[in-house]
């Protein structure tokens, strides 16, 4: 699983069958240690996140049976959660960088 930030909608008319109405969006992953990194991930979305929100997604085997228990389905990477909050260690906080949720910038970085 990894962590990312929903930064557009992918529409697509024509699908494989499949997908039935599956709705897709555009994750920019975060690099815990670098914020966010320079790839982009098409992620099935059936929980009903939203535009700049922070989501826990999984791939693979996981992201399939998270959309419907269907290993056969055409997906590779599923949106799985809404972040509400990180509460990452004292240790830890003081290594995330700018920016990051959870970080020095929402003063944790002092504790």
């Amino acid at each position: 699983m990894f962590l990312g930030k929903v930064v557009g909608t992918v529409w697509s008319t024509k699908k494989a069958p499949n997908l039935g109405s599956l709705r897709f969006l555009l994750i920019h992953p975060i690099d815990l240690a670098k914020a966010t990194n320079e790839h982009l991930v098409v992620a099935a979305d059936v929980i009903g996140a939203g535009e700049g929100e922070l989501v826990i997604c999984a791939y693979g085997h996981a992201a399939r049976m998270a959309v419907g228990n269907d290993p056969d389905i055409s997906i590779e990477a599923a949106v799985v959660g809404i972040v509400d909050e990180l509460e990452p260690s004292q240790d830890f906080r003081s290594q995330l960088p700018a920016g990051f949720p959870g970080g020095k910038e929402r003063g944790h970085g002092d504790q």
